[in-house]
């Protein structure tokens, strides 16, 4: 599985979340995802804190999609958290988030490879039986099993899910 392929399946699964806005969200994946990739959470929450500020990365559906670059690692970080209630987020469409998936990426990189993981996972998100897969997944391991089902297609930009399935 290429790198970009293995960024679309998150590396850690957080369900259950309890916070309560935006900052104490940030703050919550930040201290989950220091353990994956050994750097101090208050960095990388201050790198996707700053992200946040130039604009909600909110997409819409009740999903986010923090990213920052971070320096000291070397592939992208990624991440799936699930709150146990949405919170407000500043999305598009209005609606509060309960869906984050978090990507970390070097600080010195390839910016096109930032770019179409960001893409791909919009696109992923935008598919209803995705969403539909992961909404009906209680538990880390059944979260990993939607992300690793529905993105076995992914090639050139394009899930085979997509044809026929959204």
């Amino acid at each position: 599985m290429d790198s970009l392929k293995q960024g679309l399946c998150p590396q850690d699964i957080a369900l259950g979340l309890d916070v309560h806005g935006k900052t104490d969200a940030l703050r919550a994946v930040a201290a989950r995802i220091q353990h994956s990739c050994r750097i101090d959470a208050e960095p990388i929450f201050r790198a996707l804190h700053r992200r946040e500020q130039a604009g909600s990365t909110g997409v819409g559906n009740g999903l986010a999609i923090p990213h920052a670059r971070i320096p000291g690692i070397d592939e992208p970080v990624t991440m799936f958290a699930r709150t146990t209630a949405p919170i407000p987020y500043g999305a598009p469409d209005g609606k509060p988030v309960s869906e984050f998936f978090v990507i970390l990426v070097p600080a010195e990189g390839a910016n096109e490879t930032h770019l179409q993981l960001l893409r791909e996972v919009a696109e992923l998100f935008s598919l209803p039986g995705f969403r539909g897969a992961l909404a009906a997944a209680a538990s880390a391991p059944a979260v990993a099993d939607a992300f690793a089902s529905w993105t076995r297609g992914f090639d050139d930009g394009a899930p085979e899910t997509l044809q026929g399935l959204s």
